[in-house]
């Protein structure tokens, strides 16, 4: 369930696809943060990680051309599935 940090970022659990098209989805832990303008993910909740512990990924909010829903024909497995389209790239997320 998402929430909002004593920094007023939305934080919370998804599920990423490992590489585009893997159909394997790896669970993670993310940050948008406005402010700074990014999508963050880390390995787990940033509190529960070793100190110096750094993000797993990263997107600059700016490069987002698109966010939709997956259709069946993209993920026919993946309920609750939506894409972000960012450069050239496509990242899976699930809720």
């Amino acid at each position: 369930m998402p929430y909002v940090d004593r920094q007023n970022r939305i934080c919370g659990f998804l599920d990423i696809e490992d590489n585009e098209n893997s159909g394997k989805f790896l669970r993670r832990y993310f940050i948008l943060d406005t402010q700074a303008n990014c999508l963050l993910w880390y390995m787990d909740n940033p509190q529960n990680l070793a100190v110096g512990a750094g993000a797993v990924g990263s997107l600059q909010l700016t490069y987002i051309s698109k966010v939709s829903i997956a259709t069946p024909k993209q993920k026919p497995k993946t309920p609750f599935c939506f894409v972000i389209n960012a450069l050239s790239q496509r990242y899976f997320l699930q809720a």
